[in-house]
This record gives C-alpha cells, sequence and structure tokens, in this order.
C-alpha cells in the first residue's frame, strides 16, 4: 500500500510540475495572441479553441475514459493482456469524422451570418483540431494508465510548445487574420498527434487483446459519452451564450478571462490525471470505505492552501490582468473573479466525479452533470443580453459551484453506505 501511494505521489508531482509548465507555454500563447491579433480575429480563435476543446471532448471523452480506466485497473490486477488503444483511437477518430460531415450538411443549408464558405472553413479548421487534440488526449491518458506520468506531461508540453510556435508566427506577422491562425494551430496540434499516436497504434498490433472495446457504445459508454457531453458543456457553454447575444468585445473578455482562469487551474488537470487513475486501482474499486476516507482526506489536506491561493488571485487580478492585456478587455476582470469561485470548490472536491466512477454509477454522474447544464444554459441565456457579461459568469460560477458540492457529497455518501452494504454481508 505504502509503495502505491508512494508512486502516485511522485505520479502527482512529476504530473504537476510538468502541467504547470505546459499551461504556463499556454498562457504566454494567449497573451501573444491578444497582443498580436485584432478583436475580431482573436474573437475568432478563441471560439474556434472553445468549440475544438468542447467537441474533442463531448464526443470521445466518453471513450477516452473508459479506456484508460479499464487500462488502470487491468495493471493495477496484473494482467497481461492490451485493452485496444488502436481500436480507442479509431472509434474516436471516427465519432469527430461523422458529426464534422454532418455539421457540413447542416452548414450548408444555413444562409445567414457570413458565406457558406466561411462557414465550411471554420467547420473543416474546428475538426482538424478536435481529431489531433483527442488523440493527443487518448495518447496522455494512455501514459498516465501505464503510470507513465512524466512521458504523459512531456506530451502536454509538446502539445503547448506547438501552440507557442504559432503564437511567434502571429506576433511577427507570418499569421494575422483569425482562419489563417486556427489552420496553423491545427496543422501543428496534428503533427503532435501523429508523433504521440504511432508507436502506441503499433504497439498496440503486438500485445494479445483481452478486452478491444467492443462495449464501447453499451450503456456505460453511453452515459459516460452523456457525462463529458454535459461537462465539456459546462466549461464551454458560456462561452457559446455570450457569443450568440454579446459582441466581439465581450467574446473578448471571457475568453480571456477563460484563460486566466486557466492559469489558476494550471494544477487541476494534473490532479484529475492522478485521482483518475488512483481511483480505478483494485483497493479503491473494491472498497467503499476506502473511496469515503479518500475524498474526506483530501478536502481536509487542500482546504487551507487552496483558499489561500484562490483568494490572492482574486486580489492580484485588478492589478495584473491590465497589465497583460494592456486595458483592451476590462470586463475580464470581474469575469474572472467571480469563476474563482467555483474553481476553489473544484480543487476541494476534486476526487467526486472520479469516485462515482469507481462506484459504476455512471448514469447518476452524468444526469447530475446534464441537469446542471440545462440550468446553467437557461439562466445564462436569461440573463446575458440585459445584465451583460458579467452576470453570465455570475450565473456559470452559482450553478458550477451546486454541481461540484453536490458530486462530491453524493460520491461519499454511497460510498459509505457501500462500505456498510459490504460489512453486513
Amino acid at each position: 500500500m505504502n509503495r502505491r501511494l508512494s508512486t502516485f505521489r511522485r505520479g502527482f508531482l512529476s504530473t504537476f510540475t510538468l502541467d504547470v509548465v505546459g499551461r504556463g507555454l499556454s498562457a504566454v500563447a494567449t497573451i501573444v495572441f491578444i497582443r498580436a491579433l485584432g478583436v475580431s480575429s482573436f474573437a475568432y480563435l478563441v471560439l474556434f479553441l472553445n468549440v475544438g476543446q468542447f467537441a474533442g471532448s463531448a464526443l470521445t471523452g466518453g471513450i477516452r475514459m473508459r479506456y484508460m480506466r479499464t487500462e488502470a485497473e487491468r495493471i493495477s490486477r496484473g494482467r497481461a493482456e492490451e485493452t485496444g488503444f488502436g481500436l480507442a483511437l479509431t472509434t474516436s477518430l471516427l465519432l469527430v469524422l461523422g458529426v464534422s460531415t454532418l455539421v457540413l450538411a447542416g452548414v450548408t443549408l444555413v444562409d445567414s451570418g457570413g458565406s457558406t464558405a466561411d462557414r465550411w472553413l471554420f467547420v473543416a479548421l474546428t475538426a482538424a483540431y478536435t481529431a489531433g487534440n483527442a488523440s493527443i488526449e487518448l495518447g496522455i491518458y494512455h501514459n498516465q494508465a501505464h503510470l507513465k506520468f512524466v512521458r504523459a506531461g512531456m506530451i502536454g508540453i509538446a502539445r503547448s510548445a506547438a501552440v507557442i510556435v504559432v503564437a511567434i508566427a502571429a506576433l511577427t506577422g507570418l499569421v494575422e487574420s483569425g482562419p489563417l491562425t486556427a489552420a496553423a494551430v491545427s496543422a501543428t496540434i496534428f503533427v503532435v498527434a501523429a508523433v504521440v499516436c504511432a508507436p502506441l497504434v503499433r504497439e498496440a498490433f503486438t500485445i494479445p487483446t483481452a478486452a478491444t472495446l467492443s462495449g464501447e457504445f453499451g450503456r456505460e459508454s453511453a452515459w459516460l459519452t452523456l457525462y463529458y457531453l454535459a461537462s465539456a458543456g459546462f466549461a464551454y457553454a458560456d462561452i457559446f451564450i455570450v457569443a450568440a447575444f454579446l459582441d466581439d468585445a465581450a467574446v473578448s473578455s471571457y475568453g480571456a478571462a477563460l484563460r486566466y482562469l486557466a492559469i489558476v487551474l494550471g494544477p487541476m488537470p494534473a490532479l484529475i490525471a492522478v485521482m483518475r487513475v488512483r481511483t480505478a486501482q483494485h483497493d479503491l474499486v473494491d472498497s467503499g470505505h476506502a473511496q469515503a476516507n479518500l475524498l474526506g482526506s483530501w478536502v481536509k489536506r487542500a482546504a487551507l492552501p487552496v483558499t489561500l491561493i484562490v483568494g490572492a488571485a482574486a486580489i492580484l487580478a485588478p492589478l495584473l490582468i491590465p497589465v497583460l492585456d494592456g486595458g483592451r478587455y476590462p470586463d475580464s476582470v470581474p469575469v474572472f473573479q467571480v469563476m474563482l469561485v467555483p474553481a476553489l470548490v473544484n480543487y476541494l472536491t476534486v476526487p467526486g466525479p472520479s469516485l462515482l466512477m469507481t462506484q459504476k454509477r455512471y448514469r447518476l454522474l452524468a444526469l447530475i452533470f446534464a441537469i446542471a447544464l440545462v440550468l446553467q444554459l437557461i439562466l445564462a441565456g436569461g440573463v446575458a443580453t440585459f445584465a451583460g457579461v458579467v452576470a453570465v459568469a455570475a450565473v456559470a460560477s452559482g450553478v458550477g459551484t451546486i454541481e461540484a458540492g453536490t458530486v462530491a457529497a453524493v460520491a461519499s455518501r454511497l460510498a459509505r453506505n457501500d462500505a456498510v452494504a459490504a460489512a453486513t454481508r
């Protein structure tokens, strides 16, 4: 047990360190884009990145998670067979291709908001970015499941470095328009994906396969897909609300605030990465008592340092953000500060979703997120036109805080119930 915990502590340290580097590179790229691009071009890039990230998570997140948890549990139990990286990758790419084709057909029938060629270009660029980014994410998940946290972190750094290259090109004037910048980002991400996934696909064909992913569209995978769709919507829906009801300045302000928030949430991907692998280990899968203890001990350890860090970010925001963006997007300051509230709660409750997956309560997890997403869309859409971008952020923050707290409380309660039921058998 101590050896296993030591492995995950080292895994968290390496993942955290490398992810901070990657997030730092992404933050630098964002600042360079803000400085180099005009308002309309930056707004185009914000929508492109958010649509691509949303689509990748919504379409392929369930496949990745099911693959990773199956793979991580298999390794923790000492089983020798591979579980199908090649099939997981193929399924993900086919989903992106299929949905993109449907979207292209749909935009062809639409005759508003720009030319058909412009809409086709946006969809094509976003599809290429989504496919590349989803492939990189699957490679990261594979390495994390195999406890190769350093290698997974280096992949993330390579992805961020690729975007920095494009940002430098924008700063030097090599790329100026929104579509050209998006095309450059898609191309560099696709190259990184090819380098990451090619050896893993070759390796998958050399190892006997015990459980391919034939049940990928079964009941569990369907609920996981709904969960990822809802959670992705939760993360990105408000930028779409802002884009639909407000102007380019509001989109840029909200998008910039999201990028600044990503700095504060820099450790979060590392925490989630280690937590989703840790909760797939057989000792936690087999014990509700261990699950409840994990969540309780995490909240106690994280409360003080996380509160101090988030509080410092809220205090420093009015001083630092105007320096970073040259005062171009003043609304990004209050938007960022409001978003720090759910950030704090999400830090404190990070094991919650993973524990519900450990308990195989995928439907419950998906329904909680889906209900929260619907509520967020209704409320945010309702306040957007008459209260502005800050009000949209406030709605998102309130709903996000309630959602994170609910998931953690439900996961803890059900883990304790499972422990009691197991003890009485």
